[in-house]
């Protein structure tokens, strides 16, 4: 059983539930063969009888490091101590092996192989490549059901997190104007105000447009989106880039004599964004713009109403 996880964001808190619940299971297993080994431990060796005989399980954590360096434990503690600095890892494997053998009905030993293997893997691909690979392959012998369980709570795990396609990514054009003509308003204010102290070095012409109503208004706008995209685009795009999907050849335009690209969605929507390496500041950069566009939006929808009544109010 092998599949991919597909546009999701996967924070570092998800690795560490996977890692919870297959020390669980490792735990419960072991408890087993204990129980078993305990109950079979005074008796003669033809009075032994083994629901599990041979059971053995086995947990790895492996971590590859951006600088080349490959590392696998089992120790637990050491996987979580080393996801506190995300910006270096690149890929990580959890792994979990459990072996024992049953009796088939009729015989008089237990002569049935049991495994049950898992591997969840979680890969920065890497170079220009903007998306994560997130994997669970599930190798069983004779434990199906065990099989699917398993699957379905991992699963469950990395699929009870949002999407990657989220609204940050939907409605980045809205956010991205609001704070850039939200930054054009404040500078727009902050023009007039000079002109307005130094109005009798200012030409005639153009004191007399500072007095006019649709100068005023619709002016105030032109110039706030001209001045907010020349002077604010670069920095919330900035935040935005190791967000955004990549771009796609999409054709030739005649009339601009250019080639046109766009979103490669399909490419975005296949693919999670687990957050280390390209991606150990993506939850972060998502929170700074949601809070950027909560102020800004708020910034724009107050100037539009003061161009409102000051449209009504002056003459």
């Amino acid at each position: 059983m092998n599949n991919k996880v597909v546009n999701k964001q996967i924070p570092l808190e998800s690795l560490i539930d996977i890692a919870n619940y297959l020390e669980d299971y490792k735990e419960r297993w072991d408890k087993i063969f204990q129980q078993e080994e305990q109950n079979n431990q005074n008796k003669p060796y033809a009075e032994k009888k083994y629901e599990y005989e041979r059971g053995s399980t086995n947990i790895k954590y492996t971590i590859d490091f951006h600088n080349g360096k490959n590392i696998t434990e089992s120790d637990y503690n050491w996987f979580v101590g080393n996801l506190g600095n995300p910006r270096i890892i690149k890929n990580i494997q959890l792994e979990i092996a459990i072996y024992f053998y049953t009796r088939s009905q009729g015989s008089d030993y237990n002569d049935i192989s049991n495994k049950i293997w898992v591997t969840v893997d979680f890969r920065d691909c890497g170079g220009e490549l903007k998306y994560s690979e997130t994997t669970i392959n599930i190798d069983t012998t004779n434990q199906e059901n065990e099989a699917n369980n398993i699957y379905s709570t991992i699963m469950n795990i990395l699929e009870n997190n949002p999407d990657r396609f989220d609204k940050t990514i939907k409605n980045r054009k809205i956010r991205m104007q609001c704070f850039s003509i939200s930054v054009g308003i404040i500078l727009s204010y902050i023009l007039y105000l000079v002109l307005k102290i130094n109005i009798s070095k200012v030409p005639t012409n153009i004191a007399q447009y500072l007095s006019n109503k649709n100068v005023l208004v619709f002016g105030q706008w032109f110039v706030a989106i001209l001045i907010g995209n020349l002077l604010s685009y670069w920095y919330i795009l900035s935040v935005y880039r190791p967000l955004l999907p990549s771009s796609k050849y999409a054709g030739y335009n005649s009339s601009t004599y250019k080639s046109v690209y766009k979103d490669d969605m399909d490419d975005y929507l296949e693919h999670s964004e687990v957050h280390f390496g390209k991606f150990w500041d993506a939850e972060k950069r998502r929170n700074k713009i949601e809070k950027i566009y909560k102020v800004t939006s708020k910034i724009v929808l107050a100037q539009l109403v003061i161009s409102i009544l000051l449209f009504f109010i002056l003459k």
